[in-house]
Protein backbone atom coordinates (compact mmCIF):
# COMPACT_ATOMS: atom_id res chain seq x y z
CA UNK A 1 0.00 0.00 0.00
CA UNK A 2 1.19 3.43 -0.80
CA UNK A 3 -0.12 6.17 1.26
CA UNK A 4 2.57 9.04 -0.64
CA UNK A 5 0.30 11.86 -2.00
CA UNK A 6 0.66 12.27 -5.59
CA UNK A 7 2.99 15.23 -6.90
CA UNK A 8 -0.40 16.90 -8.21
CA UNK A 9 -1.32 16.45 -3.95
CA UNK A 10 1.87 17.22 -2.79
CA UNK A 11 1.43 20.53 -4.86
CA UNK A 12 -2.08 21.64 -3.88
CA UNK A 13 -1.30 21.33 -0.26
CA UNK A 14 2.35 23.36 -0.27
CA UNK A 15 0.32 26.05 -2.55
CA UNK A 16 -2.84 26.00 -0.14
CA UNK A 17 -0.99 25.68 3.40
CA UNK A 18 0.87 28.92 2.15
CA UNK A 19 -2.20 30.86 0.84
CA UNK A 20 -3.95 30.14 4.05
CA UNK A 21 -1.14 30.94 6.51
CA UNK A 22 -0.55 33.92 4.58
CA UNK A 23 -4.36 35.52 3.75
CA UNK A 24 -6.31 33.27 6.22
CA UNK A 25 -4.24 32.33 9.33
CA UNK A 26 -3.48 36.14 10.60
CA UNK A 27 -7.17 36.97 10.68
CA UNK A 28 -8.86 33.90 12.79
CA UNK A 29 -8.62 35.01 16.02
CA UNK A 30 -10.36 38.24 15.07
CA UNK A 31 -12.68 36.69 13.03
CA UNK A 32 -13.03 34.67 16.66
CA UNK A 33 -13.52 37.48 18.41
CA UNK A 34 -15.45 39.90 15.99
CA UNK A 35 -18.85 41.76 16.68
CA UNK A 36 -21.30 39.45 14.25
CA UNK A 37 -21.49 42.06 12.02
CA UNK A 38 -17.71 42.29 11.52
CA UNK A 39 -17.16 38.46 11.34
CA UNK A 40 -20.13 38.37 8.88
CA UNK A 41 -17.78 40.92 6.66
CA UNK A 42 -14.74 39.20 7.16
CA UNK A 43 -16.07 35.53 6.32
CA UNK A 44 -17.38 36.91 3.24
CA UNK A 45 -14.14 38.77 2.51
CA UNK A 46 -12.38 34.77 3.39
CA UNK A 47 -14.99 33.34 0.84
CA UNK A 48 -13.67 35.89 -2.03
CA UNK A 49 -10.00 35.30 -1.65
CA UNK A 50 -10.90 31.15 -1.41
CA UNK A 51 -12.46 31.52 -4.51
CA UNK A 52 -9.28 33.60 -5.41
CA UNK A 53 -6.90 30.90 -5.10
CA UNK A 54 -9.46 27.67 -6.45
CA UNK A 55 -10.51 26.20 -3.19
CA UNK A 56 -13.98 26.60 -3.23
CA UNK A 57 -14.05 25.08 -7.41
CA UNK A 58 -11.80 22.46 -5.72
CA UNK A 59 -14.34 21.58 -2.62
CA UNK A 60 -17.00 21.42 -5.57
CA UNK A 61 -14.72 19.07 -7.80
CA UNK A 62 -14.53 15.06 -7.71
CA UNK A 63 -11.28 14.50 -5.85
CA UNK A 64 -12.30 13.50 -2.36
CA UNK A 65 -8.26 13.23 -1.70
CA UNK A 66 -7.50 16.74 -2.88
CA UNK A 67 -10.21 17.88 -0.75
CA UNK A 68 -8.71 16.51 2.43
CA UNK A 69 -5.51 17.87 1.47
CA UNK A 70 -6.77 21.40 0.85
CA UNK A 71 -9.14 21.25 3.69
CA UNK A 72 -6.62 20.17 6.47
CA UNK A 73 -4.37 23.22 5.68
CA UNK A 74 -7.60 25.74 5.66
CA UNK A 75 -8.61 24.18 9.13
CA UNK A 76 -4.93 24.12 10.53
CA UNK A 77 -5.32 27.94 9.74
CA UNK A 78 -8.60 28.75 10.65
CA UNK A 79 -11.63 26.30 11.51
CA UNK A 80 -14.31 28.60 11.30
CA UNK A 81 -13.65 29.74 7.99
CA UNK A 82 -13.48 26.03 7.18
CA UNK A 83 -16.74 24.89 8.11
CA UNK A 84 -18.08 28.32 6.49
CA UNK A 85 -16.80 27.03 2.92
CA UNK A 86 -17.86 23.34 3.42
CA UNK A 87 -21.88 24.54 4.30
CA UNK A 88 -21.39 26.51 1.44
CA UNK A 89 -19.42 24.29 -1.13
CA UNK A 90 -19.56 20.83 -0.06
CA UNK A 91 -23.30 20.82 1.90
CA UNK A 92 -25.06 23.28 -0.45
CA UNK A 93 -22.91 23.47 -3.50
CA UNK A 94 -22.14 19.49 -4.00
CA UNK A 95 -25.85 18.49 -3.06
CA UNK A 96 -26.62 21.00 -6.03
CA UNK A 97 -24.13 19.29 -8.27
CA UNK A 98 -24.39 15.74 -7.57
CA UNK A 99 -28.66 16.01 -7.96
CA UNK A 100 -29.63 19.49 -9.31
CA UNK A 101 -30.88 19.87 -12.62
CA UNK A 102 -28.65 21.67 -15.38
CA UNK A 103 -30.78 25.11 -14.68
CA UNK A 104 -29.93 24.80 -10.90
CA UNK A 105 -26.64 23.86 -11.58
CA UNK A 106 -26.25 26.94 -13.75
CA UNK A 107 -27.81 29.31 -11.30
CA UNK A 108 -26.22 28.28 -8.11
CA UNK A 109 -22.66 26.57 -8.75
CA UNK A 110 -20.84 29.53 -10.86
CA UNK A 111 -21.50 32.27 -8.18
CA UNK A 112 -20.45 29.45 -5.85
CA UNK A 113 -17.16 28.86 -7.20
CA UNK A 114 -16.70 32.42 -7.21
CA UNK A 115 -17.38 33.52 -3.36
CA UNK A 116 -19.82 35.65 -4.70
CA UNK A 117 -22.83 33.87 -3.14
CA UNK A 118 -23.04 31.42 0.05
CA UNK A 119 -25.34 28.88 0.58
CA UNK A 120 -26.32 26.83 3.69
CA UNK A 121 -27.98 23.43 4.71
CA UNK A 122 -30.74 23.71 6.70
CA UNK A 123 -31.75 20.13 7.59
CA UNK A 124 -31.63 20.11 11.83
CA UNK A 125 -34.44 21.07 13.83
CA UNK A 126 -35.00 21.99 17.69
CA UNK A 127 -36.81 18.84 18.33
CA UNK A 128 -34.72 16.77 15.74
CA UNK A 129 -31.07 16.82 15.20
CA UNK A 130 -29.89 12.99 14.39
CA UNK A 131 -33.27 12.15 13.91
CA UNK A 132 -34.35 13.66 10.81
CA UNK A 133 -37.72 11.51 10.71
CA UNK A 134 -38.75 13.73 13.81
CA UNK A 135 -37.98 16.88 11.64
CA UNK A 136 -41.72 19.31 11.66
CA UNK A 137 -41.13 21.45 8.57
CA UNK A 138 -43.72 21.09 5.80
CA UNK A 139 -44.38 21.64 2.35
CA UNK A 140 -47.87 21.64 0.90
CA UNK A 141 -48.46 21.87 -2.74
CA UNK A 142 -51.07 24.66 -3.34
CA UNK A 143 -52.19 25.81 -6.88
CA UNK A 144 -48.86 25.04 -8.48
CA UNK A 145 -46.61 26.26 -5.63
CA UNK A 146 -44.88 24.13 -2.68
CA UNK A 147 -45.52 26.40 0.48
CA UNK A 148 -43.38 25.61 3.24
CA UNK A 149 -44.04 26.08 6.98
CA UNK A 150 -41.49 25.34 9.74
CA UNK A 151 -38.11 26.47 11.62
CA UNK A 152 -34.99 24.96 11.03
CA UNK A 153 -32.26 25.21 13.73
CA UNK A 154 -28.59 25.74 14.15
CA UNK A 155 -27.99 26.57 9.97
CA UNK A 156 -24.20 27.16 9.79
CA UNK A 157 -23.86 30.65 7.71
CA UNK A 158 -27.44 31.39 7.66
CA UNK A 159 -27.03 34.83 8.79
CA UNK A 160 -24.84 35.54 5.48
CA UNK A 161 -26.10 32.95 3.25
CA UNK A 162 -27.86 34.03 -0.32
CA UNK A 163 -29.58 30.38 -0.67
CA UNK A 164 -30.96 27.38 0.81
CA UNK A 165 -31.04 23.89 1.05
CA UNK A 166 -34.04 23.17 3.25
CA UNK A 167 -35.34 19.54 4.22
CA UNK A 168 -39.07 19.02 4.57
CA UNK A 169 -42.06 16.66 4.48
CA UNK A 170 -43.66 16.28 1.17
CA UNK A 171 -45.91 13.36 1.72
CA UNK A 172 -45.36 12.00 5.33
CA UNK A 173 -47.30 8.84 4.47
CA UNK A 174 -44.08 7.84 2.32
CA UNK A 175 -42.02 7.17 4.90
CA UNK A 176 -38.40 9.20 5.36
CA UNK A 177 -37.83 7.29 2.23
CA UNK A 178 -40.06 8.47 -0.09
CA UNK A 179 -41.68 11.80 1.72
CA UNK A 180 -38.88 13.95 2.21
CA UNK A 181 -37.69 16.72 0.09
CA UNK A 182 -35.04 18.87 -0.34
CA UNK A 183 -35.87 22.57 -1.44
CA UNK A 184 -33.91 24.97 -3.02
CA UNK A 185 -35.01 28.13 -1.53
CA UNK A 186 -33.41 32.05 -1.98
CA UNK A 187 -32.78 34.52 0.73
CA UNK A 188 -35.51 37.24 -0.84
CA UNK A 189 -38.15 34.48 -0.72
CA UNK A 190 -41.15 36.07 0.71
CA UNK A 191 -41.86 34.16 4.16
CA UNK A 192 -38.41 33.12 5.03
CA UNK A 193 -37.23 34.82 7.91
CA UNK A 194 -33.65 34.63 8.85
CA UNK A 195 -32.93 34.85 12.98
CA UNK A 196 -30.17 36.65 14.47
CA UNK A 197 -26.45 34.73 15.04
CA UNK A 198 -26.77 33.01 18.04
CA UNK A 199 -23.55 32.86 20.25
CA UNK A 200 -21.60 29.53 20.07
CA UNK A 201 -18.84 27.89 22.11
CA UNK A 202 -16.03 27.93 19.26
CA UNK A 203 -16.51 28.15 15.44
CA UNK A 204 -17.77 31.62 16.28
CA UNK A 205 -16.73 33.23 12.76
CA UNK A 206 -19.03 30.56 10.68
CA UNK A 207 -22.11 32.33 11.92
CA UNK A 208 -25.02 30.04 12.99
CA UNK A 209 -28.67 31.10 13.21
CA UNK A 210 -32.38 29.61 12.69
CA UNK A 211 -34.23 30.42 9.75
CA UNK A 212 -37.97 30.22 9.79
CA UNK A 213 -40.59 29.73 7.14
CA UNK A 214 -44.09 31.29 7.43
CA UNK A 215 -45.92 30.23 4.07
CA UNK A 216 -43.08 30.77 2.27
CA UNK A 217 -43.76 29.67 -1.31
CA UNK A 218 -41.69 28.37 -4.06
CA UNK A 219 -42.09 27.19 -7.51
CA UNK A 220 -41.68 23.53 -8.71
CA UNK A 221 -38.20 24.28 -9.73
CA UNK A 222 -37.40 24.49 -6.32
CA UNK A 223 -37.28 20.89 -5.96
CA UNK A 224 -33.56 20.19 -5.72
CA UNK A 225 -33.57 17.43 -8.69
CA UNK A 226 -36.44 16.43 -10.65
CA UNK A 227 -38.51 15.25 -8.24
CA UNK A 228 -40.01 15.48 -5.00
CA UNK A 229 -39.43 12.81 -2.36
CA UNK A 230 -36.03 12.12 -2.90
CA UNK A 231 -34.45 14.45 0.19
CA UNK A 232 -33.57 11.76 2.65
CA UNK A 233 -31.70 9.67 0.22
CA UNK A 234 -29.91 12.81 -1.16
CA UNK A 235 -29.03 14.32 3.00
CA UNK A 236 -27.60 10.72 3.30
CA UNK A 237 -25.13 10.70 0.51
CA UNK A 238 -24.17 14.50 1.08
CA UNK A 239 -23.58 13.88 4.92
CA UNK A 240 -20.50 11.29 3.76
CA UNK A 241 -19.01 13.89 1.82
CA UNK A 242 -19.36 16.68 5.07
CA UNK A 243 -18.45 14.21 7.20
CA UNK A 244 -14.82 13.05 5.29
CA UNK A 245 -14.64 16.99 5.53
CA UNK A 246 -15.53 16.94 9.31
CA UNK A 247 -12.39 14.74 9.81
CA UNK A 248 -10.08 16.56 7.59
CA UNK A 249 -10.84 19.64 10.04
CA UNK A 250 -10.32 17.66 12.93
CA UNK A 251 -7.07 16.92 11.61
CA UNK A 252 -6.06 19.90 10.58
CA UNK A 253 -7.35 21.49 14.22
CA UNK A 254 -4.84 18.67 15.59
CA UNK A 255 -1.71 20.13 13.58
CA UNK A 256 -2.69 23.47 15.07
CA UNK A 257 -2.06 22.34 18.43
CA UNK A 258 0.64 19.97 18.10
CA UNK A 259 2.31 23.34 16.17
CA UNK A 260 1.47 25.33 18.78
CA UNK A 261 2.30 23.44 22.25
CA UNK A 262 6.06 22.39 19.86
CA UNK A 263 6.25 26.24 19.26
CA UNK A 264 5.98 26.93 23.67
CA UNK A 265 7.81 23.10 24.89
CA UNK A 266 11.25 24.42 22.83
CA UNK A 267 11.05 28.38 24.33
CA UNK A 268 9.54 28.05 27.74
CA UNK A 269 12.27 26.60 30.32
CA UNK A 270 11.67 25.55 33.72
CA UNK A 271 14.79 24.21 35.85
CA UNK A 272 17.10 25.13 33.54
CA UNK A 273 15.81 23.49 29.76
CA UNK A 274 12.91 23.42 27.53
CA UNK A 275 9.94 21.67 28.86
CA UNK A 276 9.82 19.78 26.04
CA UNK A 277 12.73 17.56 27.14
CA UNK A 278 10.50 16.82 30.18
CA UNK A 279 9.03 13.31 29.62
CA UNK A 280 5.74 14.21 30.55
CA UNK A 281 5.76 17.02 27.88
CA UNK A 282 7.44 15.15 25.14
CA UNK A 283 5.29 12.43 25.87
CA UNK A 284 2.17 14.32 25.24
CA UNK A 285 3.88 15.78 21.84
CA UNK A 286 4.37 12.25 20.80
CA UNK A 287 0.55 11.61 21.29
CA UNK A 288 -0.36 14.21 19.11
CA UNK A 289 1.69 13.47 16.47
CA UNK A 290 0.64 9.39 16.54
CA UNK A 291 -3.10 10.70 16.74
CA UNK A 292 -2.94 13.31 13.78
CA UNK A 293 -1.18 10.59 11.28
CA UNK A 294 -3.36 7.83 12.03
CA UNK A 295 -6.01 10.25 11.42
CA UNK A 296 -4.56 11.40 8.03
CA UNK A 297 -4.03 7.43 7.09
CA UNK A 298 -7.95 6.49 7.26
CA UNK A 299 -8.78 9.94 6.01
CA UNK A 300 -6.47 8.96 2.86
CA UNK A 301 -7.90 5.58 2.81
CA UNK A 302 -11.79 6.93 2.91
CA UNK A 303 -11.29 9.48 0.51
CA UNK A 304 -9.96 6.79 -1.48
CA UNK A 305 -12.89 4.80 -1.44
CA UNK A 306 -14.95 7.17 -1.88
CA UNK A 307 -13.40 8.17 -5.49
CA UNK A 308 -13.27 4.34 -6.36
CA UNK A 309 -16.93 4.10 -5.18
CA UNK A 310 -16.23 1.02 -3.03
CA UNK A 311 -18.87 0.02 -1.10
CA UNK A 312 -17.54 0.12 1.99
CA UNK A 313 -16.75 3.77 1.58
CA UNK A 314 -19.83 4.94 3.95
CA UNK A 315 -18.30 2.99 6.85
CA UNK A 316 -14.93 3.86 6.53
CA UNK A 317 -15.59 7.94 5.80
CA UNK A 318 -17.59 6.98 9.76
CA UNK A 319 -14.68 5.34 10.90
CA UNK A 320 -12.77 8.22 9.88
CA UNK A 321 -15.12 11.37 11.43
CA UNK A 322 -15.54 9.05 14.66
CA UNK A 323 -11.34 9.08 15.26
CA UNK A 324 -10.33 11.94 14.01
CA UNK A 325 -12.69 14.37 15.86
CA UNK A 326 -12.30 12.56 19.03
CA UNK A 327 -8.88 12.46 18.66
CA UNK A 328 -9.20 16.29 18.37
CA UNK A 329 -10.47 16.94 21.56
CA UNK A 330 -7.55 14.64 23.06
CA UNK A 331 -5.04 16.22 21.14
CA UNK A 332 -6.80 20.13 22.31
CA UNK A 333 -6.90 18.92 26.02
CA UNK A 334 -2.86 17.74 25.76
CA UNK A 335 -2.11 21.25 24.00
CA UNK A 336 -4.08 23.05 26.79
CA UNK A 337 -2.08 20.95 29.79
CA UNK A 338 1.30 21.71 28.16
CA UNK A 339 0.20 25.26 27.72
CA UNK A 340 -0.43 25.27 31.76
CA UNK A 341 -2.48 28.56 32.90
CA UNK A 342 -1.19 30.31 30.04
CA UNK A 343 -3.20 27.92 27.63
CA UNK A 344 -6.36 28.83 30.08
CA UNK A 345 -6.44 32.12 28.85
CA UNK A 346 -8.85 33.56 26.93
CA UNK A 347 -7.49 35.00 22.90
CA UNK A 348 -4.97 33.17 22.83
CA UNK A 349 -4.56 30.28 20.06
CA UNK A 350 -4.74 27.26 22.61
CA UNK A 351 -7.72 28.49 24.01
CA UNK A 352 -9.64 29.21 20.50
CA UNK A 353 -8.58 25.78 19.37
CA UNK A 354 -9.42 23.65 22.20
CA UNK A 355 -13.27 25.58 22.12
CA UNK A 356 -13.17 25.09 18.26
CA UNK A 357 -12.42 21.02 18.54
CA UNK A 358 -15.66 20.12 20.80
CA UNK A 359 -17.27 20.62 17.09
CA UNK A 360 -16.66 17.91 15.22
CA UNK A 361 -18.08 15.13 17.87
CA UNK A 362 -21.50 16.63 18.10
CA UNK A 363 -21.90 18.07 14.36
CA UNK A 364 -23.36 15.79 11.37
CA UNK A 365 -23.85 12.58 12.93
CA UNK A 366 -22.72 12.62 16.85
CA UNK A 367 -20.06 10.33 17.56
CA UNK A 368 -22.87 7.90 19.11
CA UNK A 369 -24.36 8.09 15.57
CA UNK A 370 -21.42 6.73 13.88
CA UNK A 371 -20.84 4.06 16.50
CA UNK A 372 -24.03 2.65 15.50
CA UNK A 373 -23.62 2.97 12.14
CA UNK A 374 -20.55 1.12 12.09
CA UNK A 375 -21.58 -1.56 14.15
CA UNK A 376 -24.70 -1.86 12.30
CA UNK A 377 -22.23 -2.49 9.37
CA UNK A 378 -20.43 -4.97 11.03
CA UNK A 379 -23.16 -6.98 11.84
CA UNK A 380 -24.72 -6.93 8.70
CA UNK A 381 -21.25 -7.63 7.13
CA UNK A 382 -20.83 -11.17 9.48
CA UNK A 383 -24.40 -11.94 9.76
CA UNK A 384 -23.95 -14.84 7.82
CA UNK A 385 -21.58 -16.23 10.59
Amino acid sequence: MDYELSDAHKTLQAEIGKFCRGEIGPGAALLDEAPREEAAARMKANMEKLARTGYLELALGDDPLGKCVAGEELARACPATFLAAMSSATAFGRAVKRFGTDGQREIHLPPLAAGERIGAFACTEAEAGSDLGGAATTAEKREGLWVLNGEKDLVTNAPLADAFLILAWTERNAGMEGGMTLFLVDRSAEGIRIGPAVETMGLRGALTSAIRMENCAVGEDAVLGSAAGNGYGQVRLIMQEVNLALAAMSVGIGMACMEESTRHAKAKKAFGKPIGLFEGVGAKLAIMFTFNDLGRMIICRAAWAMAQGEPESAVLVSCAKLFTSEAAGKIASLAMQVHGGHGYLKGTAVERLYRDARFAEIAWGTSEMQRAFIAKDSLDRFKAA
